[in-house]
């Protein structure tokens, strides 16, 4: 909502109601991070059924205004992680991001992070049975009640 934010103090200022008031906007970032913890992503797909509510008619604008930028500059060039000492993990970071696994990594003991309590348990579930089974210990479960 952040968009229709910006776009409602811009109409309130100048009283044109163009998107963004006709003005131009810049929007820098890494477009493949993480998604929102809390809200949607601009390019996710539209939920129609909340169309009824302020909430998701906001979402729908938002949409739209972001849908409305029509010149985009990619920069291609990583500068933050530059020099030949990082560039596995510059090409590493290249290749999670076009969901490309690479042979050349141990990735069975890395942090995974999702969105919702149900991924996360189910995740635990899993790793820790792999982990004792690897490690040839005996699994042990104990649960608390708050």
């Amino acid at each position: 909502h952040f968009l229709c934010k910006i776009h409602d103090a811009l109409v309130d200022a100048k009283g044109n109601t163009a998107p963004f008031r006709g003005i131009n906007i810049i929007f820098a970032g890494d477009f493949t991070q993480l998604s929102p913890v809390s809200r949607k992503q601009l390019y996710a797909h539209l939920d129609l059924r909340r169309c009824a509510t302020t909430q998701g008619q906001k979402s729908i604008f938002g949409r739209l205004l972001w849908l409305s930028t029509n010149t985009v500059v990619l920069l291609m060039k990583i500068m933050h992680q530059s020099g030949s000492e990082n560039e596995w993990f510059v090409e590493t970071l290249a290749h999670l991001c076009q969901g490309k696994y690479t042979d050349d990594c141990d990735w069975k003991d890395a942090p995974i992070i999702v969105c919702d309590n149900e991924s996360k348990d189910e995740l635990n579930i899993r790793m820790t049975t792999a982990f004792a089974q690897r490690t040839r210990h005996t699994l042990h479960w104990y649960h608390c009640t708050d």
